[in-house]
């Protein structure tokens, strides 16, 4: 959505010029958008209108068309400046900005809007040159040109930005709570825990009925380890707003690492209830019962979780281990092809049982599996342990490896293998 600084009337503070919304959407629906004209006054009020609707692509074509028709009007030259510069359209800006300065010197909003600017095209120094302009110009104004401009960096990541622009605009006006929860925020994304928390508390000193808040708190005690903090303040939260489903997820997550998994159970399927089908969630469910060594419980969850993705990594290693332990050797072949070889797997978890399969069995391909889990896992001794055991068996095994690993090629370590296997 546009954001528009600039956008402070709400549309009951115009006389009743409602009848032009219905002109102009039956124009735009005609291709005819271009055929209106409208006064001063018509045209904030629709930009204003479509601005309440969520309807940025009405915004910045009545914008455009504003400031076209009244191109002397400092107030539409302003509001158009701010949309462009919302659509990444730079340069155009500046070139707007820079004839109205030329004919209103000392207008404060102007030289934010040109300190914006800078901040999307990254002169950060002639920025805050120009906010410092701009609020000396407009006093009443600063504390929110600073807050805006902060969150113009907290939505490029520049935190650290952010933070010092967000502790200008708390010099002059430190009442506002959503200062407090901006600049915990910043910090929570720098790693900078204890300063979150301080700034998130502070936040609901001022409003304690705000679930988002009480949310990342409890999200910020769980990363800090202090679990039972985490689930008081999930508990707020839910209370607050039982439909916010991302503390359901997290509390439920909280749950299964502490191993609760009862309640991480209960927790996810009340989540679900929310969001039906998420995977995540239903995966989440499927750990819980492996963990609990309920086999078939968890088998169900994870052939859930493949009717919606049957790549999914996590899905099918859980698939083929629970296949492997109740025996199904032939069937847990199906999943682990889904996945061996492939980064980003937790291939402890597989690799004891593999390893015991193959001695089941004695089936190569349970012996190649386990040969690619020692390279991912770094146990060099038994990678090549197995290495010669593939190649006593078949060579064409041993090319299995490198091809079910590209990067073995050009790994220093196992070079010599190419030449003492004779891989080419």
């Amino acid at each position: 959505m546009i954001d528009d600084f600039f956008n402070s009337d709400s549309e009951e503070d115009f006389e009743d010029l409602s009848h032009l919304i219905p002109k102009c959407e039956e124009a735009m629906a005609k291709g005819e958008m271009d055929t209106l004209r409208f006064s001063e006054e018509e045209f904030d009020f629709l930009i204003n209108h479509y601005l309440n609707e969520g309807d940025d692509w009405m915004v910045a074509e009545i914008a455009a068309m504003a400031y076209n028709q009244h191109p002397y009007s400092v107030d539409l030259g302003t509001k158009y400046a701010d949309v462009l510069i919302v659509n990444r359209e730079i340069e155009r800006a500046k070139e707007i900005l820079a004839s109205l300065v030329e004919r209103v010197p000392r207008n404060g909003d102007i030289f934010f809007l040109i300190a914006r600017t800078f901040i999307k095209s990254e002169g950060h120094e002639a920025a805050r040159e120009a906010i410092q302009k701009a609020a000396a110009l407009s006093p009443d104004d600063a504390s929110d040109m600073y807050h805006t401009a902060a969150q113009d960096y907290i939505d490029s990541a520049e935190y650290e930005i952010a933070l010092e622009y967000l502790f200008e605009a708390r010099k002059i006006s430190d009442d506002d709570p959503e200062l407090l929860n901006d600049i915990a925020f910043c910090y929570e994304r720098t790693g900078r825990f204890a300063e979150s928390l301080d700034f998130y508390e502070r936040y609901l000193d001022e409003d304690p009925f705000n679930d988002n808040v009480w949310f990342n708190v409890g999200t910020i005690h769980a990363r800090e380890l202090r679990f039972d903090k985490s689930i008081e303040a999930f508990d707020y939260a839910i209370a607050l707003n039982p439909l916010n489903s991302s503390v359901l997820y997290n509390k439920a997550i909280v749950y299964v690492n502490t191993e609760n998994y009862k309640k991480g159970i209960e927790t996810f399927e009340e989540f679900l209830r929310h969001e039906p089908g998420n995977i995540f969630a239903i995966l989440g469910i499927a750990e819980a019962f492996l963990a609990m060594d309920k086999l078939q419980d968890a088998q169900r969850y994870y052939s859930e979780a493949l009717a919606f993705d049957k790549h999914n990594q996590e899905a099918n290693m859980g698939m083929a281990y629970i296949s492997m332990v109740m025996l199904d050797h032939f069937g847990s072949l199906v999943y682990l092809r889904r996945f061996m070889g492939n980064d980003g797997i937790e291939y402890s978890v597989v690799a004891p049982q593999l390893l015991l399969t193959f001695k089941r069995t004695n089936l190569p391909e349970f012996l190649l599996y386990h040969t690619i889990a020692q390279y991912f896992m770094h146990n060099r001794e038994q990678f090549l342990r197995n290495m010669e055991l593939l190649s006593a068996i078949d060579n064409l095994w041993v090319r299995k490896v490198y091809e079910l690993i590209p990067n073995l090629r050009s790994d220093t370590l196992y070079t010599s293998l190419m030449r003492k296997y004779q891989i080419k």
